[in-house]
């Protein structure tokens, strides 16, 4: 698949998940978002679909309490702990299909150096790295021969680790992502404590809500029974 398929996926889908959560009235929290639940035309626009999990959420609605379902490796990991469900879920879910896009892999990938083969936890600090020194080469799918645009490329990379913060009130709202992506907002909107360029790029955002040890403990307690069936190993 060549970049400009995958930058337009991830518009399209971008904008449809934006429309769900900020056009809707009550808002729709999709609960299920994963690369097989978006379908494509046959000139590649993008569909958001399969809404069989899908939750109503007024505006007045902090969180909304609901049996743990989805899918293994796109689960946020507050939903997968708690039950809470917020449209902060499905942004983490659609931060993995932004690396999945970046970087050819799957969320759960047997290939990765780590415990338990999360895209995530193995991304987290390649995607920093990446924003700090301009360097995508470890981070990006080889397939695309570097035949991409750069500037395309900081985009959907800052998007996706934005998306996929282990705090929710630190992952952007969905028309941030679209605003990011289409090139029409600073990157800097997207996070905090993080600065493009050649200046410091900080993994760590500066808010007391955020600890990096527990985007290393998603990793170690989560188990996996099989497709869309994930248990917790509790200490």
């Amino acid at each position: 698949m060549t970049w400009p398929m995958r930058m337009k996926i991830a518009l399209g889908s971008t904008r449809g998940l934006a429309y769900l959560h900020e056009e809707c009235n009550p808002k729709i929290i999709h609960r299920d978002i994963k690369a097989a639940n978006i379908l494509l035309e046959s000139n590649f626009e993008a569909k958001v679909a399969d809404f069989g999990l899908a939750k109503f959420a007024s505006d007045t609605d902090t969180h909304v309490v609901t049996r743990v379902m989805g899918t293994f490796g796109y689960m946020a990991p507050e939903y997968f702990y708690t039950g809470n469900l917020t449209e902060k879920a499905d942004v983490f879910s659609f931060g993995v299909v932004l690396l999945e896009l970046i970087g050819g892999r799957r969320p759960v990938d047997v290939t990765l150096p780590s415990d338990e083969h999360s895209l995530v936890n193995w991304a987290r600090p390649l995607l920093t790295q990446a924003l700090e020194d301009g360097n995508f080469d470890v981070i990006v799918d080889p397939k695309l021969n570097k035949d991409y645009v750069t500037e395309e490329m900081t985009q959907m990379i800052a998007c996706s680790a934005a998306c996929v913060r282990h705090s929710t009130g630190q992952r952007p709202r969905m028309t941030q992502v679209v605003r990011a992506l289409e090139g029409n907002h600073s990157l800097d909107d997207l996070k905090e404590g993080i600065m493009l360029g050649p200046t410091r790029v900080s993994s760590r955002c500066q808010s007391s809500d955020h600890d990096t040890s527990e985007d290393q403990e998603d990793s170690k307690e989560i188990r996996d029974d099989g497709p869309g069936n994930p248990r917790t190993s509790h200490k």
